[in-house]
């Protein structure tokens, strides 16, 4: 016990020299000061990366109205504003950066962490937290190399500005006369569904042949029967890796064409539950040995390139009806069966040649195994809103054909790959 106590009185009488790595951490420590209470952080709100001090202009766009108001500091993780809009917490937003006249544009989604009073009541009366949802590597790089530059060049702080519009998240309850939309988890508000008109009716008689077709194709008849060799299984696990990374921004392209709260609603939950399942697919293709390196550089095969190309063609040229039918009616309204008859098979790939199948090679078979009943109903939602006329109608059912047509030739080309 003495010689613990002489080690930290030892500890205690030197004199050591501290050098800041960075001078904002030397500016904190000047700049010590009790912590209110009230502006305690949360666990969720614990910064991971430090933010530069930047007065930014900002215009803030929500349904009802518009504000102006300034940030007051910025990072690749979020950032804090000061305004005269009050913001609930977990809003969900889309921020588009311009930074200065040539330098990069930038549209990122975030979600409101705090709104408080300003104490200060300078350049606003509130002040607002925003995070960044889950940046990728490639929105870090540019969000750094443009917060960097805006801390070198005063020039360009001038000539930057950010719009950040600002989404209500309340899905409002319709009536329904008998006609279901799938079951909610026990516990959950379960959401009810207009009635289908005859022409969706018509039109799901005559897309259900489609839908067969792709549950038939010999991948996912082979992959539910266990069939496919682990050579087969990994290689289109590898193909459509860049589609499934891709597929959230897609339906992210049609939130802003969205002219209505219930419709806005919807395309953002299914963005927040679409952005997880990158990770998801990743997590299976470590269980079926593969090795992340390479699912990362995959060059994918002109047949499953195609129908990439034509989502992205759909979702930033079509209206939001044939969008919202390429997307989540036809493709999520498939991938439930396919995610249940491909489960049926994976047993018989583990231990077989270096794969390990543990609970998380199950997570993005399981997801779309059961909640895919619903979204494809809530599509509908949208699609019979904004689709009114005969014109609009038969673009909504090409839109959902050709989204089958092209999933099937995927499949079919990473079949006969091997």
């Amino acid at each position: 016990m003495e010689s613990t106590l002489s080690i930290y009185y030892e500890r205690r009488q030197c004199s050591t020299t501290y050098t800041p790595i960075e001078r904002r951490h030397e500016d904190r420590r000047k700049n010590d000061s009790m912590v209110i209470s009230n502006q305690r952080r949360l666990a969720t709100q614990v910064r991971h990366q430090d933010r530069e001090h930047l007065h930014i202009p900002v215009q803030l766009k929500t349904k009802s109205e518009d504000s102006l108001g300034t940030t007051r500091n910025l990072s690749a993780g979020g950032l804090s504003l000061v305004g005269n809009l009050a913001l609930g917490g977990g809003s969900l937003v889309s921020i588009k950066f311009s930074f200065g006249d040539e330098f990069c544009y930038l549209t990122i989604q975030g979600k409101v962490v705090y709104c408080r009073s300003n104490e200060a009541r300078t350049l606003g009366d509130y002040v607002v937290g925003v995070i960044f949802s889950s940046p990728n590597h490639w929105e870090r790089k540019v969000l750094n190399s443009a917060v960097e530059e805006l801390r070198n060049n005063p020039g360009m702080r001038e000539r930057t500005h950010l719009e950040i519009n600002v989404y209500e998240l309340m899905l409002p309850m319709v009536k329904t006369n008998g006609v279901s939309g799938g079951e909610e988890k026990k516990g959950t508000r379960k959401k009810k569904f207009t009635p289908h008109p005859q022409w969706i009716l018509e039109m799901e008689k005559r897309i259900e042949p489609y839908r067969r077709a792709v549950w038939d194709s010999r991948l996912v008849v082979g992959a539910s029967a266990g069939a496919l060799s682990v050579k087969q299984m990994r290689s289109w696990i590898i193909q459509l890796y860049p589609f499934i990374e891709a597929f959230p921004k897609y339906i992210a392209l049609n939130i802003t064409k969205a002219e209505d709260s219930m419709s806005t609603g919807i395309l953002i939950d299914n963005v927040r539950v679409e952005k997880r399942h990158a990770q998801q697919w990743l997590a299976m293709s470590e269980c079926f040995g593969i090795d992340l390196k390479e699912i990362a550089s995959v060059q994918p095969i002109p047949k499953v390139d195609a129908l990439s190309h034509w989502l992205w063609s759909i979702n930033t040229q079509g209206s939001l009806a044939e969008a919202v039918s390429a997307n989540t009616y036809a493709i999520e309204g498939v991938t439930s069966g396919i995610a249940r008859l491909t489960l049926k098979g994976f047993p018989c790939y583990d231990g077989v040649d270096g794969v390990r199948l543990d609970k998380k090679a199950y997570w993005w078979m399981e997801a779309h195994a059961t909640y895919d009943d619903e979204h494809p109903i809530e599509a509908l939602e949208i699609i019979k809103r904004y689709a009114t006329t005969k014109n609009q109608q038969h673009k909504v059912e090409y839109a959902a054909k050709r989204s089958l047509e092209y999933l099937l030739l995927a499949l079919d080309a990473c079949y006969d790959m091997n």
